[in-house]
């Protein structure tokens, strides 16, 4: 599959999301957000019939936009339905560590299920990373010194060159002390 990437990425681009490092690396790249004729909420069943109707369309997704209601679980069971083979990145997060004891716990369990299904359904063919990030800069003002997202758009390509396995990676910034 090197080099023959035809790349869905869940989230906008012209947000300061891992969307829009996912432009810059992957210039051809698709994006699903409502902005690109996506609900992935899915609270209609014709949103979901939309996702299906163009998932199969594509070898890679990259699964980072969180939608509260389990969502990103969805979009991956969902792909995982339609596709023989291909690669689901899914943007997972440190509050996985915390669980319930989190400051957002539902937020942190979605996130856990979202790793454990991602790892269960890696396989031969159908390959999945699961990439724990934290603190993310989402241009805030007090979030600038947080982990850029074009380092995730950048381990992202890494491992879709690379000729091992990765089905779990975390990225966290260094500090500077």
């Amino acid at each position: 599959m090197q080099n023959n990437y035809k790349i869905l990425c869940t989230g906008n681009p012209q947000d300061f999301t891992v969307a829009r490092a996912i432009k810059q690396v992957f210039p051809s790249a698709d994006f699903a957000c409502r902005t690109t004729g996506y609900d992935l909420r899915m609270w209609e069943l014709s949103d979901e019939e939309h996702f299906k109707k163009n998932i199969v369309n594509y070898n890679v997704l990259i699964n980072s936009s969180f939608i509260s209601g389990g969502a990103q679980q969805k979009i991956l069971e969902i792909t995982r339905e339609l596709w023989t083979e291909g690669y689901v990145f899914n943007v997972g997060s440190t509050a996985e560590y915390e669980g319930r004891n989190s400051f957002f716990p539902l937020y942190s369990v979605q996130k856990r299920a979202l790793r454990d299904m991602s790892l269960s359904m890696c396989s031969g063919k159908f390959k999945t990373t699961h990439i724990t990030v934290g603190g993310l800069n989402d241009g805030k003002q007090e979030h600038t010194d947080w982990l850029d997202t074009i380092e995730i758009a950048n381990a992202i390509k890494w491992i879709l060159d690379s000729k091992v396995n990765i089905p779990i990676i975390g990225i966290e910034k260094l500090n500077a002390e």
